[in-house]
């Protein structure tokens, strides 16, 4: 939890434009994390209720703003009233939730115009020499994990559920710019290489940080990324 706390990059304040009008509006944050998402959605006024079903990530989101409503909870399974919910936010977490109940329990809690959003950030250096490398070497240590798995159209399933209109994707582009520490700590807090046995994880890193050295030296270390969001209206 203290490498994704550390690490994790914000997401660009055009993702909160496209949600607005956020001020006054019933919103939870489900799978929060340590609310990075949710910090911003306050900050512009949003009523937020932060859920997440980690205790520790809840307990540092809700350290991080004092009297921040919170729910450990599944997000397919939420305690919530039906039609109490003018927004349901997903920031990198709908993904996690089980695609057997995630829409249709969305669509529950929502009110008659309530909206969905879901948004991803991810790096997007491909073609430049060191960034290919990283992902060749990601690929070959975690089985089932490609960079293909970026391109998904998380709104493609909403759509076809009937249950809500989803708008066209919002795609935002930025560079991040910092330390090659902070980098390698992202890389290391994904699920995907923090759920490796010890050794391999270990000789992941060591392969990352010499490839990101040999590009960058001493660093900053300067990524473009791109943050795809969808919003979608219950129908």
């Amino acid at each position: 939890m203290d490498e994704y706390d550390a690490a994790r990059p914000t997401h660009p304040g055009a993702i909160y434009d496209a949600l607005e009008p956020l001020s006054g509006a019933r919103v939870l944050d489900v799978g929060c994390g340590t609310g990075i998402a949710t910090r911003e959605l306050l900050a512009r006024g949003a009523l937020v209720t932060a859920v997440d079903l980690g205790p520790q990530m809840l307990a540092r989101a809700l350290a991080r703003s004092p009297g921040l409503p919170g729910v450990l909870a599944d997000g397919a399974h939420l305690p919530v009233a039906g039609g109490s919910v003018d927004l349901l936010c997903f920031a990198q977490s709908w993904h996690w939730l089980d695609p057997e109940r995630r829409i249709g329990e969305a669509r529950r809690v929502l009110t008659p115009d309530g909206r969905w959003a879901a948004w991803w950030t991810h790096a997007r250096a491909d073609g430049e020499v060191w960034y290919d490398a990283s992902w060749d070497l990601i690929e070959a240590a975690c089985p089932g994990v490609h960079r293909s798995q970026r391109d998904t159209d998380w709104g493609a399933d909403v759509e076809a559920s009937g249950r809500f209109d989803v708008g066209p994707r919002v795609t935002v582009a930025w560079t991040r710019e910092m330390p090659i520490a902070h980098w390698l700590v992202d890389a290391a807090s994904r699920s995907h290489i923090a759920t490796l046995p010890d050794e391999p994880r270990a000789a992941l890193l060591d392969g990352l940080r010499s490839i990101v050295t040999a590009h960058a030296g001493d660093g900053p270390l300067q990524v473009p990324c791109e943050t795809w969001l969808w919003v979608a209206t219950a129908t």
